[in-house]
């Protein structure tokens, strides 16, 4: 198949690589003493007994600034719902707390079934979670239960997505079982529609929301099918073409909107498939490549001035420092690699005034060059007083790492419109914030109503 943006910028792309291709092993910099240090403006421990490894931002009691909403997992063979949560202001300070904790753990391996959100479009952020048995709607402000629905199964509790489906003043939500199952609720737990391994597969981590056909509706890329508002399959990838079917889709992302379905770009990671796939709007392979557990998938514009996406994705499963990130443009040409002691967590940001995106390599503390892969500073993580890890619960791979690792999110934390960010420990137990100092945006408050770590 012809894309004639791609098949023009493969030659830019060559141009660029014999340019600027980079190799860059980030193990040389960890005693750098020369990178600038970025200080935490807040950093916490949070009680062992209540710790989680999820967390999520928003302005929950409307003070003009975020509020962290921490999940507690309940899991048992690779099924999980939420125990308890707990949510802090952003020094530390206990806000509330709901559920029982002793039911869940602190560490995590997948998403978790906790939102924040303004579902009833009231201007106030509700904290939405799903147990094994129902979904419940917490008061922002309060954690006071405001409305709960049941789950269809004790195994629906994989995630939480909301998506426009029905078109009404609330939107509407997705539950789903690990890798099979899809269930489409309106707001008052109404049944919409449900679908089954679609197109005969299995289903993503993550259903992946979007109005690609600008008809005022959600699609869903439900794994390797795209399903529109009805959950009706529009279209799927072809297994035996691109030797798809021994996984999952782990992580999507748009690269390219477009008015016609024809010329988005979509790109995604295939987990057991070893494939990185870009796609269009209609599913028809563009280019991919191969032979890699990529995983999760990062997009910007790390040139200034210019509109050129790249794409930034990790390895997974590999062992301790030897661990990488890829960067590849917008035509599949690989443009630079890092070589991390985890490569597993990472973000895009603006940080400060820079012009252009950078990345943070989360496990690295580092804000990285997208252009040359050096690092271009380091955040500070000092440890706060009484933090306790819990071991118990972590999966082999994990422990291998050290007694935690880190997570992050983007997020307007500070009220300045600007992405701020969050780094936190899995195991649950250490919290540390980061203000950008760049200037004044117009970034929503919080990390958004669809958080994923895919």
């Amino acid at each position: 198949m012809k894309c004639n943006r791609c098949h023009k910028n493969v030659e830019d792309a060559s141009a660029i690589m014999k340019q600027s291709s980079f190799k860059i092993d980030l193990a040389q910099y960890r005693g750098d003493d020369s990178l600038p240090v970025i200080v935490p403006e807040h950093s916490f421990a949070v009680d062992a007994d209540w710790a989680g490894a999820w967390t999520v931002a928003g302005d929950i009691d409307g003070d003009g600034v975020a509020e962290l909403v921490q999940a507690r997992m309940w899991q048992s063979d690779d099924v999980h719902a939420v125990a308890a949560v707990s949510a802090y202001r952003l020094d530390g300070s206990l806000l509330w707390r709901w559920g029982e904790p002793s039911d869940g753990m602190a560490a995590l391996h997948s998403d978790a079934p906790c939102q924040i959100h303004d579902w009833n479009r009231d201007g106030r952020q509700e904290v939405v979670l799903a147990t094994r048995e129902r979904v419940f709607v917490l008061d922002g402000a309060t954690g006071t239960e405001m409305r709960s629905f049941p789950t269809p199964s004790h195994e629906a509790a994989d995630c939480i997505v909301f998506a426009n489906l029905t078109g009404g003043n609330e939107d509407d939500i997705l539950l789903k079982t690990r890798y099979h199952r899809i269930w489409a609720f309106t707001s008052t737990g109404k049944l919409i529609w449900t679908v089954e391994n679609p197109a005969g597969m299995r289903t993503a981590h993550q259903p992946f929301v979007i109005d690609i056909n600008d008809d005022g509706f959600d699609v869903i890329l439900a794994g390797y099918a795209l399903l529109d508002h009805t959950g009706q399959v529009l279209w799927a990838l072809d297994a035996s073409t691109l030797a798809l079917g021994r996984g999952h889709l782990d992580c999507v992302r748009v690269l390219r909107k477009a008015d016609s379905m024809e010329d988005w770009r979509l790109v995604m990671t295939c987990c057991a498939d070893e494939a990185l796939l870009c796609v269009d709007g209609c599913g028809r392979l563009v280019w991919e490549q191969r032979g890699r557990h990529f995983e999760s998938i990062d997009i910007g514009c790390f040139q200034p001035e210019s509109d050129e996406k790249h794409i930034l994705v990790d390895i997974d499963h590999t062992e301790p420092n030897l661990s990488l990130l890829q960067i590849y443009g917008e035509c599949g040409a690989l443009v630079g690699e890092i070589n991390t002691v985890y490569s597993r967590h990472h973000l895009m940001i603006k940080w400060a005034n820079e012009p252009a995106e950078q990345f943070v390599a989360c496990e690295e503390r580092m804000l990285v060059s997208g252009v040359t892969g050096e690092p271009l500073a380091r955040f500070a993580t000092p440890m706060p007083d009484n933090t306790r890890f819990d071991q118990s619960t972590r999966n082999s791979e994990h422990a291998k790492r050290g007694v935690f690792h880190l997570l992050g999110h983007t997020a307007n934390l500070f009220g300045h419109g600007r992405d701020d960010l969050l780094l936190t420990t899995n195991p649950g137990g250490a919290v540390w914030t980061y203000r950008n100092s760049g200037k004044q945006g117009n970034a929503l408050l919080g990390t958004g109503c669809n958080v994923t770590l895919y």
